[in-house]
């Protein structure tokens, strides 16, 4: 076995390991993790769902989709992958499960497919440029959302920075935060930072639509606010999305 063969069989298992990924991410609601899935400017095309740019829309997306359920298992396999030096070429097998429980009963509904990926090397590794979900079959009848359900949602968490590069990030964050509050479908937008972890940056938005939120990521001030972030030395980060369906008072 040539030391070429093993590079190749080493690249494989790196694209299919991204396939597997997106799969975890998905089904345990870690729609951040898609960061390390998509190339920044990665596509994701969900059919009648429609065409998504970016780990944060395409996270968007299937968080909406899958909030309608009660558990999801993505399952991927049949892999087939093609190499052409920085890029490459790849599909596999879906099959998913979606649970709800309705009156004590679950409903399942099963979606199976393929999709079609495009790989890209880039200065984090391999990420997909490309994805198209291909339906070939489904089996029970997914849940519709009443027209009058609450489509609002938080996104609530944190990210960790240079701590000496803390001032400079909040200097941003403020003409962010006084910005996106003006955009429409935005209800609340802050950032704060968390005196008990050193160059640690609290978050907390609610916006009122997928829609909204997706306008918001096009917004100038947001291209301007990613921009300070990739010079405040990212160290990790911990955002999730919380679905609401019921407002009251604390007290």
């Amino acid at each position: 076995m040539t030391a070429r063969t093993v590079e190749t069989l080493l690249v494989e298992q790196e694209l299919i390991d991204l396939t597997i990924r997106y799969t975890w991410a998905l089904d345990h609601r870690r729609f951040e993790d898609l960061h390390e899935v998509f190339a920044p400017d990665g596509t994701a095309d969900y059919g009648q769902l429609g065409i998504f740019t970016g780990p944060d829309a395409i996270g968007g997306a299937c968080a909406t989709a899958l909030a309608r359920y009660d558990r999801t298992q993505h399952l991927v396999s049949n892999h087939q992958i093609s190499l052409n030096g920085d890029r490459a070429s790849g599909r596999c097998y879906l099959q998913a499960q979606h649970v709800r429980k309705e009156g004590g009963v679950d409903h399942n509904f099963i979606l199976a497919g393929s999709y079609l990926d495009e790989f890209r090397r880039t200065d984090d590794g391999w990420r997909i440029a490309a994805r198209a979900l291909r339906t070939t079959w489904t089996s029970g009848q997914p849940p519709t959302a009443p027209a009058e359900c609450d489509t609002s949602f938080v996104i609530s968490g944190w990210i960790d920075i240079d701590p000496a590069n803390v001032d400079e990030l909040m200097a941003a964050a403020v003409v962010m935060m006084r910005a996106s509050e003006e955009e429409p479908g935005c209800l609340a937008y802050a950032f704060s930072v968390d005196r008990a972890t050193a160059g640690r940056i609290r978050i907390f938005e609610r916006w009122r639509s997928e829609a909204d939120l997706r306008g918001h990521f096009d917004t100038p001030h947001m291209t301007v606010f990613r921009q300070a972030l990739g010079r405040a030395g990212v160290k990790g980060r911990d955002l999730s999305r919380f679905h609401v369906n019921a407002v009251g008072p604390v007290f």
